[in-house]
């Protein structure tokens, strides 16, 4: 398959598409409770053009039946909902992606990436139609959708200072540089906290980003929202 390759069906096919792949996260196979640990758990209060919604986040680490790290986000803004699973390695190395979106409870887009022996396989459904596309796999690639504050953490878990980025939702890769810029003193939830501070930028923009000292993020700002989180991470 042409790794770039994108093509469209019909509307009648579009339909029976995405009615047979419609993405039921609860149904999504996670390790039992006992098989995991919680790394961060909460939420985020975020605001997006004017208007406030909400983020929930967990991030477990799966010992069975190989170690991985699995965080799934929800995102919640007016009629908007949107759910991502994104599931790597200990060391933040992409395994696999999934995205279901819905505007007023219908589906208006599917995204998976699914990592292979040296690819990214990459597809997208929407009323509009369906894309596909592939990317080569290398070391310090990563899954990255910059609009779901959680998705921060394994950005800086891989501890580059160059990362390259597939960016989902605009089906695209992206040439990343993490910089850290020491620490600042910030607020959360009304209390005073020291963070690291980082600045993700790529071609087209700049996000911050401020995490405690395991990582945890405490808050985002990029171009399209800021996320503040709304109480310290456990075990601080």
């Amino acid at each position: 398959m042409n790794r770039n390759a994108r093509f469209r069906v019909s509307w009648g096919m579009r339909t029976r598409l995405l009615a047979a792949s419609v993405l039921v996260i609860a149904a999504v196979p996670l390790p039992s409770s006992g098989q995991t640990t919680t790394i961060d758990e909460g939420s985020f209060t975020v605001s997006r053009a004017g208007r406030t919604g909400r983020e929930d986040f967990r991030i477990v680490r799966a010992a069975s039946p190989s170690a991985v790290l699995v965080g799934t986000g929800t995102s919640v803004n007016g009629t908007s909902r949107i759910v991502a699973v994104l599931r790597t390695d200990t060391t933040g190395a992409p395994l696999d992606f999934q995205l279901d979106g819905r505007e007023s409870n219908e589906l208006r887009e599917r995204i998976t990436i699914r990592a292979t022996r040296d690819r990214l396989a990459a597809r997208s459904q929407s009323p509009r139609g369906e894309s596909a596309r592939e990317y080569f796999l290398r070391p310090g690639m990563a899954i990255f959708d910059d609009e779901f504050a959680y998705q921060y953490y394994f950005l800086a878990l891989q501890g580059r200072e160059a990362v390259a980025a597939v960016l989902p939702r605009r089906n695209e890769l992206a040439q990343l540089h993490v910089v850290s810029k020491g620490d600042d003193a910030i607020e959360i939830a009304g209390t005073r906290v020291t963070a690291r501070h980082y600045v993700v930028s790529d071609a087209m923009s700049d996000r911050q980003l401020w995490t405690d000292t395991a990582g945890r993020v405490l808050r985002v700002e990029a171009p399209a929202f800021t996320a503040v989180r709304d109480a310290l991470p456990a075990g601080r």
